[in-house]
């Protein structure tokens, strides 16, 4: 709601303005009167109103100079002069004091409530202008952070390379964080699943934790955010004459800064500092190498990349082939056993590289992986990836290690739903046929192709592939047939031998069989 405040020297007056009309219509909720100019002041000073409605001849301070001090110091306040002079001048002086409107004595209702809606009607256009504005303004600075991270995760991660920072940096303000001498900090909030319960969501948890740094960031002067993924952040800083605290200072504040609001504890991992794009993504390296340090010491909050560090390098080649070679042959036996020893291990002696224990695990789940697109069978969504979050997100090597274990469990049991791998025979076998099933071959060919005798040939292929050599060269082909019919170019007769069939008639009946339509119809349905 808004307040008026109505200074006339003679109380009549100022009783007489107040109950002249309804001013709840207008939307104004306070109404306060004043004697004389200098009360008049003190009370603007005080409270600010929306509008003052002022008499012209008052003693001391008269309300053209009321007006024009008012208009000075607090400009959005609107003014209203009353006089009981049909004067010109008056009005002269009002407008160059900015007063809003011009009232003349005696004042009726009908002339104050259309002066009153006029003056609130203004005060409401300029303020959803302003309300415009910051919209407008919150959305184009949001439009720059966004354009920002983005950017600083191109150069840092991706392909882009000097062009595109010299396109983009003095655009985005990017000079600093890239030509200065920065470091790459990494932000890991601790225990990111389980506290995300006690923030409703893991969203709200990042948010809140991202929230605090930024502002860290713009009152110390210190760098820039980048968002990564669901409880980690990272973090460029700046160590030069603009930034107000060293790095290291402004780490221990950060890290504070995030436990005393959100009683969660962060671990950082410290890159070197360095500058231009190369440098900063090698303090990138460093500080991803750095903060992997939390599985050996789950209680250190702190890591920097020029930290000793000693652990013993899990040199897994070996194992990885032996575990591959049972995989092709549709064993997952020695993969479990693997990883329950790698979990006795870690148990026993916590002493690892981490970056070795990283590639052992990615280099299983890779080999799961190719498996599985080797069997035409879609794999897990990106089991590697998976990996990677779960490493990330645990605070402990045995946290690591136990939710690694339970993700290749459900591989393996997905792996185990797999058909078996074809024998070298009927691989090579089912090779001649997807090369020549447009030619005049015969059981016989392919048995002469893998040097086998054409009945035992006949028994692997049916114990293998579960159809006998002639209905699997029939699908083929009728296969392949489709493919040419959908691509188009081509008549009928023309694919029909293209794909073996000589007899164009036995080609029409054997694609009805199989598709359930003709040729033509089936031209007409295909993509």
């Amino acid at each position: 709601m808004l307040t008026v405040l109505i200074v006339d020297d003679e109380p009549l007056m100022r009783m007489g303005i107040q109950k002249a009309i309804d001013w709840s219509n207008y939307g104004i909720g306070e109404i306060n009167t004043a004697p004389n100019g200098r009360v008049a002041l003190q009370m603007v000073e005080e409270q600010q109103p929306d509008i003052l409605l002022t008499d012209v001849r008052m003693p001391g301070l008269d309300g053209l100079e009321l007006s024009r001090i008012v208009k000075e110091r607090w400009p959005s306040i609107k003014i209203v002069i009353i006089s009981g002079y049909d004067d010109f001048s008056y009005a002269k002086k009002s407008i160059a004091c900015g007063v809003t409107d011009y009232l003349l004595k005696p004042i009726d209702s009908k002339s104050l409530g259309q002066t009153i809606d006029k003056v609130t009607q203004e005060i409401a256009d300029e303020r959803g202008k302003i309300r415009e504005q910051d919209q407008m303004s919150h959305l184009l600075q949001q439009s720059v952070g966004i354009a920002r991270q983005k950017v600083l995760k191109e150069l840092l991660f991706g392909e882009a390379g000097e062009k595109e920072l010299q396109r983009y940096e003095h655009v985005l303000g990017l000079n600093d964080s890239i030509r200065g001498r920065n470091a790459v900090v990494l932000v890991k909030i601790n225990s990111f699943k389980e506290k995300s319960t006690l923030f409703r969501d893991g969203g709200l948890l990042h948010f809140a934790v991202q929230n605090i740094l930024e502002e860290l960031l713009r009152t110390e002067g210190s760098g820039e955010l980048v968002d990564l993924r669901p409880g980690s952040l990272l973090l460029v800083l700046r160590q030069n004459e603009s930034a107000f605290k060293p790095i290291d200072d402004f780490v221990l504040q950060a890290q504070a800064a995030v436990l005393d609001y959100l009683r969660v504890p962060t671990t950082w991992g410290l890159g070197s500092i360095a500058s231009g794009l190369q440098g900063l993504r090698q303090s990138y390296r460093d500080a991803d190498r750095a903060i992997k340090s939390r599985w050996m010491s789950p209680t250190k909050r702190i890591f920097a990349f020029n930290d000793e560090r000693s652990g013993k390098s899990l040199s897994a080649n070996e194992t990885i082939h032996t575990v591959t070679q049972a995989l092709q042959l549709g064993s997952t036996k020695p993969l479990l056993d693997e990883l329950e020893k790698m979990t006795d291990r870690f148990t026993k002696d916590c002493i690892y590289d981490p970056e070795s224990i990283e590639a052992f695990y990615l280099k299983l789940a890779e080999s799961l992986e190719t498996l599985q697109k080797d069997r035409n069978r879609e794999s897990q969504p990106d089991l590697r990836e998976r990996v990677r979050e779960v490493l990330y997100l645990s605070d402990t090597l045995l946290d690591a290690v136990a939710s690694l274990d339970i993700l290749f469990q459900e591989s393996v049991q997905t792996h185990q739903h797999l058909p078996k791998p074809y024998s070298k025979v009927i691989r090579d076998v089912i090779e001649f046929l997807n090369q020549n099933f447009g030619e005049d071959i015969s059981l016989a060919d392919a048995a002469n192709r893998v040097f086998l005798n054409r009945s035992y040939l006949s028994y692997l292929f049916v114990q293998e592939t579960g159809s006998n050599f002639s209905d699997f060269l029939a699908v083929l082909r009728l296969e392949k047939a489709k493919e040419l019919l959908a691509a188009g170019g081509m008549k009928n007769y023309e694919v029909a031998e293209a794909v073996g069939y000589k007899d164009f008639r036995h080609f029409g009946q054997m694609f009805k069989k199989h598709t359930g339509m003709t040729p033509s119809d089936f031209r007409k349905i295909a993509p």
